[in-house]
């Protein structure tokens, strides 16, 4: 009785792993855009970093985003964060630092285009000829020449913080002719106005890794655009400070109209 007692336990544990394993579900493999705080915060002029860079980068190889108090445009390319400073130039920021607002992904690419003579307003004019729907997130990446790159990046801020359109209305801007590089940046719905940027925001690093900033525009002889589409959305936000006093009822959609110049 008590050798039958045990092999009818044994049968019941055997059942009941079996049982788990096929019913669990299969794991899911969808690229996470993963975004530190929102733009109405960053409109509002929270400079304040709280997420350091170390860990921004372990949420994806991709992005684009700034620094503690505004200290310049982020590129994030290759798992690597670049800081295009208000001098134009190119730095490679401490791990340790730390970022107010920022977006990555990793890269799955899930369409390639190669792409001649295009401007940065005609790839906003024949969106849904490269974007299959205007209603979800995407992360976008264009290497190639360029015969046109206009740019902006804006000055490390003192507090007390002044508005950002405040702040980008005397932003340093510069214009290249004939350079190479990298384009990376987000295209987000509309229905995440106020969360950020909707349509497109992209920020530019030349081949060389030395010159770059926010694109105010771009004209590219000649390149190819690869798209990832971001179906999994992941929101970090900050852990009291000026956000928690913020006042998020008021409509910024012109305020960052003129930032985004």
């Amino acid at each position: 009785m008590r050798l039958f007692m045990i092999l009818l336990a044994f049968v019941f544990v055997f059942a009941s792993c079996e049982e788990d394993v096929t019913e669990k579900p299969a794991e899911k493999s969808n690229p996470v855009l993963v975004q530190v705080s929102v733009i109405d915060a960053l409109l509002q002029g929270f400079y304040d970093g709280f997420l350091p860079l170390g860990e921004l980068k372990t949420y994806g190889g991709y992005g684009i985003g700034t620094f503690h108090a505004l200290d310049g445009e982020m590129v994030v390319y290759n798992d690597t964060v670049f800081q295009v400073k208000a001098d134009g130039k190119v730095y490679l920021p401490n791990d340790t630092e730390t970022t107010p607002f920022a977006a990555v992904a990793p890269l799955l690419v899930d369409t390639a285009f190669s792409m001649q003579e295009i401007t940065y307003s005609t790839l906003k004019d024949d969106f849904s000829t490269f974007f299959p729907t205007p209603n979800i997130f995407y992360l976008v990446k264009i290497k190639g020449e360029f015969s046109y790159m206009h740019t902006r990046s804006v000055p490390a801020q003192v507090k007390p913080y002044r508005p950002l359109v405040d702040v980008t209305a005397t932003q340093p801007e510069f214009e290249y002719e004939n350079i190479g590089g990298d384009i990376i940046g987000f295209y987000c719905p509309d229905y995440a106005k106020g969360v950020n940027v909707t349509g497109l925001h992209l920020h530019f690093l030349d081949e060389s890794r030395q010159k770059g900033g926010h694109i105010i525009d771009f004209t590219l002889k000649s390149g190819t655009m690869e798209l990832g589409y971001l179906l999994d959305y992941r929101l970090i936000l900050p852990e009291g400070g000026d956000f928690y006093g913020g006042d998020f009822s008021i409509d910024r959609t012109d305020e960052l109209e003129d930032v985004e110049g």
